[in-house]
């Protein structure tokens, strides 16, 4: 997840079920995130989502960041379009260090940084937004079903009719396979939802635990319809892992390449595209 928050050394996945709860991700990220761990790993933006949400806000809009983290996309959509924009995260630890990273854009009234419960966010925002971004699987972080699609409500009410969603969601077919197995007893007993995994992170000798809901392409599609959202497109998010993808120019711009050429099922994540369903083409 984008900000919800490596050590070189650590494992790409981890799988170990231990029991059916589901951690705080609040707090968990905000583990994640002050330890330095998820800036090691996630450097610098996606190029490819980055430029697919630089081509979808128009001249002076407006963008929602949802689960912006420390800024990884907030900070280069602000310095490379004359947007303003909302970034939004329950992670504390997130939220304050990326004002600490954007007091110029702050101070200058075109960032305004939300922590805590999402009804924040409409009250602060001057007018719809144009582009919602959901980065790297922020929504995937949420546990149950209704949750992501009130979720999903939320934001498609806080769009212009005309805004755009641009959804990145961690693809069952390429992540967590080991963790998916792990889960499936916990799936049978009804403790957790099909999709569901646990998984965790470690810094030190310290463990960080996670949650996660994996998506196929078609429930993303089933679920952005019940929330109001006409689907544009769904391609990959990246080929390569999201770590190697961002952390070195040469094997990112690998990825862009690759990613233009396979079919999603093939990605590491989903990159959906989408708009209210009421919404016109432009």
């Amino acid at each position: 997840m984008d900000g919800l928050c490596s050590l070189p050394s650590l494992p790409a996945e981890t799988a170990d079920v231990e029991a059916a709860f589901r951690p705080d991700i609040g707090r968990s990220y905000d583990h994640y995130i002050a330890s330095g761990l998820y800036d090691s790993r996630y450097p610098k933006p996606n190029r490819r989502v980055l430029r697919q949400a630089l081509q979808m806000l128009p001249a002076g809009g407006t963008f929602l960041d949802f689960g912006a983290g420390t800024g990884r996309y907030t900070l280069p959509l602000l310095a490379l379009s004359g947007a303003n924009g909302v970034a939004y995260d329950i992670c504390r630890v997130a939220c304050s260090t990326l004002t600490s990273r954007a007091r110029d854009y702050v101070a200058a009234g075109r960032l305004k940084i939300v922590d805590g419960p999402m009804g924040a966010i409409r009250p602060i925002a001057d007018r719809p937004f144009d582009l919602a971004l959901l980065a790297f699987g922020v929504l995937g972080h949420i546990a149950g079903r209704e949750e992501r699609l009130s979720v999903l409500r939320a934001v498609r009410d806080m769009l212009h009719p005309n805004g755009r969603i641009l959804l990145g969601l961690p693809n069952a077919r390429r992540r967590f396979l080991a963790e998916q197995v792990a889960a499936r007893p916990l799936i049978r007993n009804g403790e957790l939802e099909p999709g569901d995994i646990f998984y965790h992170r470690t810094t030190g000798a310290d463990r960080i635990e996670l949650f996660y809901h994996l998506y196929t392409a078609a429930e993303a599609r089933r679920d952005l319809a019940e929330a109001g959202f006409r689907v544009d497109r769904i391609g990959p998010e990246s080929v390569l892992p999201e770590s190697e993808a961002v952390r070195r120019r040469a094997t990112g711009m690998l990825d862009d390449v690759l990613s233009g050429l396979v079919p999603a099922w093939l990605a590491y994540g989903l990159l959906i595209a989408a708009r209210p369903a009421g919404g016109e083409l432009r």
